[in-house]
């Protein structure tokens, strides 16, 4: 076969060949998008190195921060240890009185018990019926149930170590005194003896509810005293 016979099949054959899948623009698409995922490997990568970049710094601060806070607790410990070696007691540490008077009282007791006079068992004694008497104070309104607060003194005279208290309610004087001496009691006095031997005197004065019931607070009284 020639030369010329072999060009012409040659020929031929390439007519018969189907048409191409793909032409200029599906090339230029494949290109780009070629491109496109080069780009995003090497943004995804990038990113990659910046996390661990700050990791690594956060890792380092946590370290430091670790280590500092041991640092000041073993310091805190050192200091504690110090303070208790210390020669200096709690008492030396406080400061010292300013009163070099000696005048200073003690106001231990002083307070007065809540729901009564105020006044000490003690100062009512000496004081006799120009005071009121804290504890018979106390008795007393309990029975007439009221606050013991508004005791008064007794508008009489008796020895200085009576005890005595008085409540006025709606006009009417109530009055208790017990005494180791004698008292000259107005009339309609109710009294007995106390547990103690003492004279309990309980009247009333004026007018007003309770009028008449000298002996009910002389009989409730007088085992209290």
């Amino acid at each position: 076969m020639d030369e010329q016979k072999l060009a012409d099949l040659f020929r031929d054959a390439a007519h018969d060949a189907p048409p191409a899948s793909f032409d200029a623009g599906d090339v230029r698409k494949a290109s780009r998008r070629a491109a496109v995922r080069r780009r995003n490997s090497i943004a995804a990568g990038t990113a990659f190195v910046v996390v661990l970049g700050f990791g690594g710094v956060f890792a380092a601060n946590s370290w430091v921060s670790h280590d500092t806070g041991g640092g000041n607790a073993a310091g805190s410990g050192q200091t504690q240890d110090n303070a208790a070696q210390s020669p200096m007691t709690v008492l030396e540490a406080q400061p010292p009185p300013t009163n070099f008077s000696g005048e200073g009282k003690s106001t231990q007791g002083d307070a007065p018990t809540p729901g009564s006079t105020g006044l000490g068992t003690s100062e009512g004694t000496v004081q006799g019926c120009a005071g009121v008497d804290r504890e018979l104070a106390d008795a007393l309104a309990d029975e007439l149930s009221v606050s013991p607060t508004s005791a008064e003194a007794p508008t009489l005279t008796c020895s200085t170590d009576s005890r005595s208290a008085a409540f006025v309610i709606d006009g009417l004087t109530i009055t208790a005194i017990v005494t180791p001496q004698s008292f000259e009691a107005p009339s309609g006095t109710e009294k007995r003896k106390t547990a103690k031997g003492q004279d309990l005197y309980v009247f009333t004065q004026g007018d007003g509810e309770l009028k008449g019931q000298a002996k009910r607070f002389a009989d409730a009284l007088a085992p209290k005293f």
